[in-house]
């Protein structure tokens, strides 16, 4: 399921105040066209609902994800701000706009938006997970620790994180503890099995461990899966591969690696490990 499908589920299933009268199954027909990735077909199903419904939050909410989806990073702040205005009390508006703030890598902003959805809705893993990331980036582990802590123990129902486990798998790995960053990114490579990002982290958590087989293997299925989001790049893995066949004797594929490091173009790196 897309993000946007889930964004318009959780407004039409209660996860905000509720969607204005007359205004629900129009959302519905945008969620389903969203759930499709039919994303102008979504665009062009809400804009009736933003005329006919000026003083409803939750269009503008979906309104905000979709110009977010198609690179218009302004028009999205504005409709989750508009939204705000409207209902100073609306979660996922809320959420959405603590998301643009982390994106634009404003964490103290981000702190803020979150803070306010978790201690209103508790419940919500997702918000958990983007606050630990954010208080991350600013240099607070205790805070960001906390924060993961509390997203694992709710996370399940409509707000469940699929990446929650290795976030904080990866955030244990930092620390070097291997042991329970391990059972994290074991539950993380269950979870996404086809994401490039837990099995990259594993097998960094191998290669601690001197478990050179087993990075081996993980470091070779990281590189097979694609990763549209470019949360682990193409060299990164090469350089952690070449270290794994040096460590384990293979001089030529670990000399193969190393010089696809060496002359792989890096791209803008994006921090966002949704």
């Amino acid at each position: 399921m897309t993000a946007l499908a889930v964004l318009a589920g959780a407004l039409l299933g209660g996860g905000a105040a509720g969607a204005c009268a007359g205004a629900e199954p129009a959302l519905a027909a945008v969620a389903e066209a969203a759930r499709l990735g039919r994303w102008a077909e979504a665009e062009r199903l809400l804009q009736p609902v933003t005329a006919s419904h000026p003083h409803c939050a939750e269009a503008l909410v979906v309104q905000g994800r979709l110009l977010g989806l198609k690179g218009e990073p302004r028009g999205a702040r504005e409709a989750l701000e508009r939204a705000l205005t409207l209902d100073p009390g609306h979660l996922e508006a809320r959420y959405q706009l603590g998301v643009w703030f982390f994106r634009a890598r404003r964490h103290p902003d981000a702190v803020r938006q979150f803070e306010q959805v978790v201690s209103r809705r508790p419940a919500d893993a997702r918000a958990h997970d983007y606050l630990a990331l954010a208080l991350e980036a600013l240099g607070e582990p205790e805070r960001a620790e906390a924060a993961y802590r509390a997203g694992l123990e709710v996370n399940e129902g409509a707000f469940f994180d699929a990446l929650l486990d290795y976030n904080y798998g990866r955030f244990l790995l930092k620390q070097d503890r291997l042991e329970e960053s391990g059972a994290h990114l074991d539950r993380a490579v269950r979870l996404l099995p086809r994401r490039r990002g837990p099995h990259y982290e594993r097998a960094k958590l191998h290669l601690a461990r001197k478990d050179y087989a087993a990075a081996r293997a993980d470091g070779e299925r990281a590189l097979s899966l694609p990763d549209p989001g470019g949360l682990v790049l193409d060299l990164q893995v090469y350089y952690l591969l070449s270290n794994v066949y040096a460590r384990l004797g293979e001089t030529e594929l670990a000399r193969k690696y190393a010089e696809r490091a060496r002359t792989t173009t890096l791209p803008g790196q994006v921090e966002d490990r949704r």
